[in-house]
């Protein structure tokens, strides 16, 4: 069993060493980190602290994920006690006074757990107070006898008007109406004597209960509400971005390691000719009737070549094509494409995504950044927002036109029948590995592909013969 905590300003990491030995403890947590996860059934997902601003935050769904593998995800004290709150009913396990406090709606600002701190260096050091421990400290005060109820909604009342950023206890003794000045006084002074971090004693809560393995810390069960909808395609963009293996010492996603098959194995644009047809007509990859049944399922449709709308995805050159092949370049291009930001594993054809071919294609995606990375004092170019080299778009086009095959104003079609809805796609998608084309030409990727494209055509005429 995995334990991964993500951890910031609510407790020193090295506690979380103390409290739950051989975790692996990682900073606040932002989108897509859970999906970088190698998690599964049987591993805790551990939830204190998540970035908001500087980063986008942790989405709803990304946690649902891991909730749907089977992964027992746990919140509390800050990032984590808000969606513990807003997702217990499908599994996700609430600890603490601050998970409560939301679940229950006592409170519904997000800003109430927001502090500002300093950078992972520092260890996330905590530089303001966050409201929701002011407001535990005001109802501890109210229990002790040293604060009336009124005179605590009044100091909550005045930290609630400060910015997130502004909040601390000092500010609260400067900013108090002139009358409160002696409540204020009195609340300080029995705050010191009887200190009191609601989101640290939360934190420190759940990592206890992890150690001793308590029951409320469970997976999701039949109990709770199913997960229904989640598979979507904002999750599996994500997921294509986020996912993916360390090679090299560089991050390589899942779309990066698409990117490179789709755009560099010989092959490609054979397969996802197939692959597409085949989910069209409901067949296998293998099936020999694929193209004659897609054709045919054009033809009852109405498709014919050319036509008004099949012809956008014909160069000038190919609608002297026959019908036949007009049609089916058309089905292929139209329905087989996708813009860069939703370029997924799944859109590459089965017989190109085996782990020894993942793995070759992740590899030259690692040395092509390694190789960038090398160039950048060196090219004329620019870095784009997020580090990726920049070329222009005719060194792109050039580039790829000679490792296809085709003339530069070929690039287009070439680049829909491997799947890429437009050049803006192709070009984002293949900037990254410029330098590596001309430094190394094609990347050799396994054949692996190759024979069983000559195996499923053997097949295919003997069964016709």
């Amino acid at each position: 069993m995995t334990d991964v905590v993500f951890i910031g300003p609510s407790l020193p990491a090295d506690e979380v060493g103390r409290l739950l030995p051989d975790a692996v403890v990682l900073p606040p947590v932002a989108h897509g980190d859970l999906l970088r996860l190698d998690v599964g059934p049987g591993d805790r997902v551990l939830v204190i602290d998540g970035f908001f601003l500087q980063h986008p935050p942790v989405r709803h769904r990304e946690i649902l994920d891991l909730l749907d593998r089977g992964v027992t995800v746990a919140g509390a004290a800050s990032m984590g006690a808000l969606r513990a709150a807003e997702l217990w009913p499908f599994g996700m396990r609430g600890v603490g006074e601050v998970f409560r406090l939301y679940r229950d709606g006592v409170v519904t600002g997000d800003d109430e757990v927001a502090v500002v701190h300093g950078p992972a260096e520092e260890g996330h050091r905590g530089l303001s107070e966050p409201l929701v421990n002011i407001r535990v400290a005001l109802r501890r005060a109210v229990v002790a006898g040293v604060l009336s109820d009124a005179e605590a909604a009044l100091l909550l009342e005045t930290g609630r008007d400060l910015p997130f950023r502004r909040r601390s206890y000092r500010a609260l003794a400067h900013t108090a109406p002139p009358g409160a000045a002696a409540t204020v006084d009195r609340f300080l002074t029995w705050h010191r004597r009887n200190p009191w971090d609601a989101k640290s004693a939360d934190a420190r809560t759940l990592l206890s209960m992890a150690a001793r393995d308590a029951p409320e810390l469970c997976p999701a069960h039949a109990a709770d509400q199913p997960i229904d909808n989640l598979h979507t395609r904002f999750l599996d963009s994500w997921r294509a971005r986020f996912a993916g293996a360390s090679v090299g010492g560089h991050r390589v996603s899942d779309r990066d390691a698409a990117a490179v098959l789709m755009l560099t194995h010989p092959e490609a644009p054979t397969w996802h000719r197939r692959a597409v047809l085949a989910g069209l007509v409901g067949a296998d990859l293998t099936d020999p009737t694929v193209e004659e049944r897609a054709h045919e399922v054009a033809r009852r449709r109405g498709l014919t070549h050319p036509t008004p709308t099949g012809s956008d995805w014909l160069t000038e050159g190919e609608r002297a094509l026959d019908e036949r092949e007009g049609v089916l370049r058309v089905l292929v291009r139209a329905f087989g494409t996708t813009p860069y930001r939703s370029l997924a594993l799944w859109m590459v054809a089965a017989p190109l995504r085996t782990p020894a071919m993942l793995a070759a294609a992740r590899q030259v995606a690692a040395t092509a950044a390694s190789l960038n990375e090398t160039l950048v004092p060196r090219t004329t170019g620019l870095r784009r927002p997020g580090g990726r080299l920049h070329f222009r778009t005719e060194v792109v086009d050039e580039c790829f036109a000679g490792l296809w095959g085709c003339a530069p104003d070929g690039v287009e079609a070439a680049a829909w029948d491997r799947g890429f809805v437009d050049l803006a796609a192709f070009r984002y998608a293949a900037e990254p590995l410029v330098a590596y084309v001309k430094a190394f030409g094609a990347p050799r990727l396994p054949a692996v592909a190759q024979r069983a494209l000559e195996e499923t055509l053997a097949g295919s005429a003997a069964r016709v013969g």
